[in-house]
């Protein structure tokens, strides 16, 4: 099977060729370089438009070439510190091995660096710019992972046996995987997917699936699942049936670290004189919240709806219940 060179070494070829005053025309780079007459014509075609390579047509020669001097530069559109910022980034993306299309991007990036004319290493933005080391796939297994992608290119269902944490219960399921989502603030990868057992679209961490195969059954993305609309009625990857309007107060004191935050799409602050904050969203997942919110001790209430309150309000009966009673 023959592979064709990648453009950029294409163009490396045609404008020796023009510069060797060879006259080539698109049969003979064709022919050459292995690809089609119109791949060639679409090489000579971004040469003149976007690198501004003077070529010209010679009708009795058959040929083109150089109306002028013109020197070939593949970083003709890019700046050094472009160039230095491209070759930081792969730097970065070496900590992503292991996650979706990681070889895809960073072959990507190689390709793009062997063609520029400067050696650069990026170490200048280091010296500017700190990166948070991005978590590894520790704790999640990379076939089940490799698995799971390969049924979201190809449309096809997966079963897996899953431990759910909520109802520290193990369960078979089979799961349409609609997305692989990263989750910044848990650092753990999540499907979302619509779930045959549950009869809705659920949130399952990757670390938490015990086994997982793909089945033969294949199925489509219904047109009304919307990835946006789902995360933002969801609550830290939580999603429930209806949707809440969940109000919480925060002391000034913890006021100042909750407003530097962006918690929820759906999120409004009140500010009040005594620098306190009222906190607003729209969410669906009560247990969720309550969960998070509980956190914030007694610089937090919950003021709305009632029955978040009460969710709170009993787990901490139940605290008071197991500090009293605990003799150590």
């Amino acid at each position: 099977m023959r592979h064709s060179r990648p453009p950029f070494a294409r163009f490396q070829q045609i404008d020796r060729e023009l510069r060797g005053h060879r006259y080539p025309n698109c049969t003979r780079l064709a022919r050459k370089l292995e690809v089609s007459r119109k791949s060639i014509q679409r090489d000579i075609e971004f040469m003149r438009n976007m690198l501004s390579a003077p070529i010209e047509y010679d009708p009795s020669k058959k040929g083109y070439f150089y109306s002028e001097s013109w020197l070939f530069d593949p970083s003709s559109f890019l700046n050094n510190r472009e160039i230095a910022a491209l070759a930081a980034t792969s730097r970065v993306l070496a900590q992503y091995q292991g996650t979706p299309y990681y070889e895809e991007v960073s072959h990507a990036i190689d390709k793009l660096m062997q063609y520029m004319p400067i050696a650069c290493s990026g170490d200048g933005l280091f010296d500017i710019y700190s990166f948070d080391n991005f978590v590894s796939l520790s704790g999640v297994d990379q076939d089940h992972f490799a698995l799971v992608e390969q049924a979201l290119r190809n449309s096809r269902k997966i079963a897996m046996t899953y431990n759910s944490s909520s109802r520290q219960a193990v369960t078979e399921r089979i799961v349409h995987p609609y997305r692989l989502h990263y989750d910044q603030g848990g650092k753990t990868w999540y499907l979302i997917g619509f779930c045959e057992y549950r009869k809705d679209v659920r949130t399952f961490a990757i670390c938490r699936i015990q086994r997982l195969s793909l089945t033969e059954d294949s199925f489509a993305i219904p047109a009304s699942f919307n990835i946006e609309h789902y995360l933002q009625q969801a609550f830290n990857l939580t999603a429930g049936v209806a949707a809440y309007d969940v109000v919480i107060r925060f002391t000034p004191y913890q006021a100042q670290w909750i407003r530097e935050h962006r918690w929820h799409p759906t999120q409004q602050i009140d500010e009040h004189e005594n620098g306190s904050i009222t906190l607003h969203m729209k969410v669906s997942a009560l247990d969720a919240v309550k969960r998070w919110v509980m956190r914030y001790g007694k610089e937090a209430e919950v003021l709305e709806p009632e029955e978040l309150r009460e969710m709170v309000k009993d787990e901490v009966r139940k605290m008071v219940k197991l500090y009293k009673e605990s003799t150590r």
